[in-house]
């Protein structure tokens, strides 16, 4: 009887890791980007955004739920403003001394490093970070300020909220359990 329970318990748990994977498995259309944005006062915005696997850094900031405010001028999209810091797109580098500055977490150093294209010209890929930052340079126009480092799955870790079972799961779940309870009782009065 303790074997059968076993084997019973055993075959639930295999088909509720089954079930688990296809939620959590990711369309091989998208990708998910982690998300680091630096204010001038402390604060920081972090993110998981799903785009499409072609998305670029700019895309990503579309989509982020965030308010970005851009100019086109030719050359790619400049980041003007996000959330009110920065300055308004007839006017994108009307601060000379700050710009949004524009990163790549090197994930095997856990370090920022300077981004060499615009947010439009690079395509980030599945589980990347990138970064900005409300920013000063120096005099070989290096930007000053970095954003926080955060691994992607510290930013899933911290994002990602905790799962409340919905109705009929747990309506599920609980018929399960009726039954399993039912089959134990049953092989004890046999």
């Amino acid at each position: 009887m303790f074997r059968r329970l076993i084997s019973v318990l055993s075959g639930v748990l295999v088909l509720v890791v089954l079930m688990a994977g296809v939620v959590l498995a990711t369309d091989a259309t998208t990708k998910q980007v982690g998300l680091v944005i630096a204010f001038p006062d402390g604060a920081q915005h972090l993110e998981v955004v799903t785009v499409p696997t072609t998305a670029t850094t700019f895309d990503v900031l579309q989509a982020a739920k965030i308010t970005l405010v851009s100019q086109d001028a030719g050359w790619g999209p400049a980041v003007c403003r996000i959330n009110h810091v920065g300055c308004p797109a007839a006017a994108c580098f009307c601060d000379t001394v700050h710009f949004w500055a524009y990163y790549h977490l090197d994930a095997a150093n856990n370090v920022w490093v300077s981004a060499s294209t615009g947010v439009g010209g690079y395509v980030p890929t599945d589980g990347a970070v990138e970064g900005l930052a409300w920013s000063g340079f120096d005099a070989s126009f290096t930007p000053t300020v970095q954003p926080p480092v955060y691994t992607f799955a510290q930013i899933v870790a911290q994002t990602t909220p905790v799962p409340i079972p919905e109705p009929a799961t747990m309506l599920l779940l609980s018929a399960g359990l009726v039954g399993l309870a039912g089959y134990v009782r049953r092989a004890r009065n046999r």
